[in-house]
This record gives C-alpha cells, sequence and structure tokens, in this order.
C-alpha cells in the first residue's frame, strides 16, 4: 500500500509518539487525509508481526464504508456489529460498533485499537481504556475539538493542515457565499453530552422556519447553486422537509433523510443522489458525519451552529476531490462563515483535559488570514485584496460581515481608531451611548460591527468632528438646498 507523504508522516510521528511512551494518540487529521488507508496501513504492519487489531466505529455506514476500503487493502476483517454478513472472530482484525461491544460486553483479545470520530467519546470506551490500559488506542478525527478528550488522550499529532491539503491538491477549493440569519439573541445555549455548547435545538427550529431569512434558501441555490449535487443542513426535521417540498415545487429534485428513515430507503436516497438523479438531499445533522459523497459539490447551510466541530464538518461534506470538479459552493444562510471563519483555516493546536473552562476556539490555532467580508459585486466570502471570484479588489486591513435587509452586502472595513475616537468624545461631551454608532455610520456607510470601546479621540477623529459642526452650523445658517449642497460636498470630501 502506498502512502502520501503526510500519511507517512502521520504513521511515523504515531511511532515516535509510542516510543516516547504515549499510549492514547489522537491524530487530527480533516476530511481526505486519508485516515482510513492510514489505518488499514498500521493494521497491515500489525497483521505482518502476528499481532491482533480492533478498529472502533459509532455508526453503521463508517462499519461499512471502513470494511470496503479494509477489504480493498487486502485485510482479511471480521466484524462485530449486530447480526452482520461478516461476522468472523477468527479474524486478526475486527471493525467493531462500540455500541455493540458495550451492549455484549465482549473481551477481546487485541494489541492496538483505532478509534474513529474520536472526538465522540463513549463512557463504554473510557472503561475499555481502562480494561486494556496497556494496549495502544490512537483516536482519528478532523474535529478533535470535544469537551476532555485530553483526559483520554495524551498526545495530538497534526501532521497536515487543511489549507496545506488544498495547496497540494487533495482537497477542493471552496467558494463562500453569505446568507443571512434570523435574529438568535435570545435563543439559549446548552451543551450536549460531549460539552459542546450551541443553540437550544428547539428555539433554534422555531427561530430558522419562520420567514425571517432574507437570501430565500431555494431562490439563492438557483442563482449561485450552478446546478451542483447538494446536501442541505437544516436545524430540524420539519424544516428540512419543507426545504425539500420548496425546492420541489421551484421544479428542482429533492429529497430529504433523517435518523429514522429505514436503512435500505436510506441507502437507496444515498445511492440515487450519487447518481445524479436528484440535486438536493436534505437533512438535519444525520449527514455531518458518517457520509462519504465525493460528487457533492454544494452545501446549503441553514443550520446556525456555535460549534467548531459541526462546522467543519459540513464543509467537509463537499471538499472530496471528483471528477471535473474544480471547486465546490456553500451557501451560507446561518453567518456560520462569520462566526467561525473559513473552514480550511481552522487547525486543532491542544486538546481539553478538562481542567480549564471548555471552549472549542481555544483548542485552535490563532487564524493568521484576516476575517472574511463579503464581496459587494458578487456575493462571494473572501478573506482579503481581490475577490477570487469576479476579481473585484477592495484594499482593507480587516474585514467583518453584515446582514442587511434587502440584499446582500459587504461592510466597510471596522476603523477601529476612529471608533473609539467617537466614543470617548460622547463619553465626554455626555451623549447618549448610540451616537458614535450612528455618526460612524453616517461617515462610513455601515455599522462597526466587531469594534471595541476603547482608545481616545485621536487627531482624525477630532478633525472629522469639527468639521462635523462646520457642516450643521452651515446647515443652520443656509436653506435646505444649500445645507444639502454643503454635506456633499463634505461627504465628497471625506469619501463617504
Amino acid at each position: 500500500m502506498e502512502l502520501r507523504p503526510h500519511q507517512i508522516e502521520a504513521v511515523d510521528s504515531i511511532r515516535q509518539a509510542m516510543r516516547e511512551g504515549h499510549k492514547r494518540i489522537m491524530l487530527g487529521a480533516n476530511v481526505s487525509f486519508g485516515k482510513t488507508i492510514v489505518a488499514a496501513h498500521m493494521m497491515i504492519e500489525a497483521n505482518n508481526k502476528g499481532k491482533r487489531g480492533v478498529f472502533i466505529c459509532d455508526r453503521i455506514q463508517l462499519i461499512e464504508q471502513t470494511v470496503q476500503k479494509f477489504e480493498q487493502a487486502g485485510l482479511n476483517c471480521g466484524v462485530i456489529q449486530g447480526i452482520h454478513e461478516k461476522t468472523n472472530p477468527s479474524a486478526p482484525i475486527q471493525i467493531a460498533s462500540i455500541q455493540t461491544l458495550a451492549r455484549r460486553k465482549m473481551m477481546l483479545e487485541f494489541d492496538f485499537a483505532i478509534v474513529d470520530e474520536a472526538h465522540t467519546h463513549y463512557e463504554s470506551l473510557t472503561k475499555m481504556m481502562e480494561l486494556y490500559n496497556n494496549v495502544p488506542f490512537i483516536g482519528l478525527s478532523a474535529t478533535p475539538y470535544s469537551k476532555g478528550l485530553g483526559k483520554y488522550y495524551s498526545k495530538l499529532i497534526v501532521p497536515i493542515t487543511t489549507r496545506e491539503l488544498l495547496e497540494k491538491g487533495y482537497l477542493c477549493p471552496v467558494k463562500y457565499y453569505a446568507g443571512e440569519q434570523p435574529d438568535l439573541e435570545t435563543i439559549k445555549i446548552k451543551r450536549d453530552k460531549n460539552g459542546i455548547a450551541d443553540y437550544d435545538p428547539d428555539q433554534l427550529s422555531l427561530a430558522m422556519e419562520k420567514p425571517k431569512l432574507i437570501g430565500d434558501a431555494v431562490e439563492t441555490w438557483l442563482k449561485l447553486g450552478e446546478d451542483s449535487q447538494t446536501i442541505a443542513f437544516c436545524p430540524s426535521i420539519s424544516h428540512s422537509r419543507g426545504l425539500a417540498e420548496a425546492f420541489n415545487y421551484a421544479g428542482v429534485k429533492a429529497m430529504h433523510v433523517d435518523a429514522y428513515t429505514e436503512p435500505e430507503i436510506r441507502k437507496d436516497i444515498y445511492a440515487r443522489h450519487d447518481a445524479g438523479e436528484f440535486k438536493i438531499l436534505s437533512c438535519s445533522s444525520l449527514l455531518n458525519t458518517g457520509y462519504d459523497s465525493p460528487s457533492t459539490r454544494c452545501i446549503i447551510d441553514c443550520y446556525p451552529t456555535k460549534s467548531i466541530i459541526r462546522y467543519v464538518q459540513r464543509v467537509g461534506r463537499e471538499m472530496r476531490t471528483f471528477g471535473g470538479k474544480e471547486y465546490a459552493i456553500y451557501l451560507d444562510h446561518s453567518s456560520n462563515v462569520c462566526r467561525h471563519g473559513f473552514a480550511e483555516d481552522i487547525v486543532p493546536d491542544s486538546l481539553h483535559d478538562g481542567t480549564k473552562e471548555y471552549s472549542e476556539a481555544s483548542l485552535t490555532k490563532d487564524k493568521k488570514e484576516s476575517n472574511p467580508v463579503v464581496c459587494e459585486c458578487c456575493s462571494a466570502i473572501m478573506a482579503a485584496g481581490k475577490c477570487l471570484v469576479c476579481g473585484h479588489e477592495i484594499k482593507r486591513k480587516k474585514k467583518d460581515l453584515e446582514q442587511v435587509k434587502g440584499e446582500l452586502k459587504e461592510v466597510q472595513v471596522v476603523d477601529q481608531e476612529f471608533y473609539s475616537g467617537l466614543i470617548h468624545h460622547a463619553k465626554n461631551k455626555g451623549y447618549s451611548a448610540g451616537w458614535a454608532k450612528h455618526k460612524y455610520k453616517e461617515k462610513f456607510g455601515s455599522w462597526p460591527i466587531g469594534a471595541n470601546e476603547i482608545a481616545a479621540v485621536s487627531s482624525k477623529v477630532d478633525g472629522y468632528i469639527k468639521h462635523l459642526n462646520i457642516k450643521y452650523a452651515h446647515a443652520k445658517k443656509k436653506n435646505e438646498s444649500v445645507a444639502k449642497e454643503t454635506v456633499g460636498k463634505l461627504m465628497e470630501m471625506f469619501n463617504v
């Protein structure tokens, strides 16, 4: 089995970590890294030395995918999952369901274990690790940001970043387009069993099902989706069904799938979508993991999330390379790009050890890229400089996004110094808290989103305030037409 350079580095790094005494190792590797190939390679090496291994999954779909890839690699493997046709206790390599292992309380003979999607940690896996405390466990995850993972894994290995995979051609680049989200300020934040903080699902579903989004998902897809094979993520099953119905009503074939869909029907739906029989495959969160469809070229994200894990997983569904697929398209109707940044710039940096306050963002490397901004010409989301979609040049230092009623719009650069000066002046004069924001918008045409309230009045701000006073003095003395002319000249002077 021939490995790619980053896969070789992963294997070598795991070996080195084991030589250093680590027996609980987490491999942080994004979509298309080839985690299963690395696992198969390690299984083959172990098998050649007469050792036994177990590959642990938490979903039937993942088990079937792993069986297929292991058999393609020439591995003799058995499956421990329900009443499976490939059950073979004597096989040196076992692919096991964590649920089946827990239910049967099975005692296995193995020399090392590999845990797929290891960011989802089960109590039964903790007990298994304690029972086999001298056996190496290697976790695999593109998103190792879950609460307390550092209690179970002592070493994090990240051989290559997502952006590096893109640059080397192992991943498909993504074009991001921005939509708008509803007002989520009043929605409660809850943590799930893995410690992931996110919007309360019931409240979020109600908010998203109201007609508050500006960019209707169907219309946006018709405009920007390029008739691509598409997966849509929705905050609830009812929302997903409604979106599929809306697409069908618009003449675009769409189907909904969820965890309650019969396995055989679900399998048939997946196959039909892969074959291009219909365009839109809509779900809630079912397809976040355990679904491998390289032909998927577009994501419609109508599911706002505070979770980096869920966001990165969704974008990853479309990043696999495929014949004729030059780029993928991400239609953001939830402001997730604004909230988290570009998925390819999110890199795991550490594991949460359970001893400090938990935050997914604190476990990632600081992003060097500037904040996302919407191109005023084509609504694409970019980092800085020239728009890669339409070529529009924007010379700014810092970007931000704003949801503007009516259409997608770019927010002008947030001039922190200027806004801070306005805040300082307002406090000195006893003006209301909103004065600085409104004066900032008068000058720049957009609200100072993301700006901090710091610093004193600079000479630049002081000069502008003097000009404001002059403007209003002239406006009082002259008639309305003259006042308008004066304002126009001042706006021209300041390039407003």
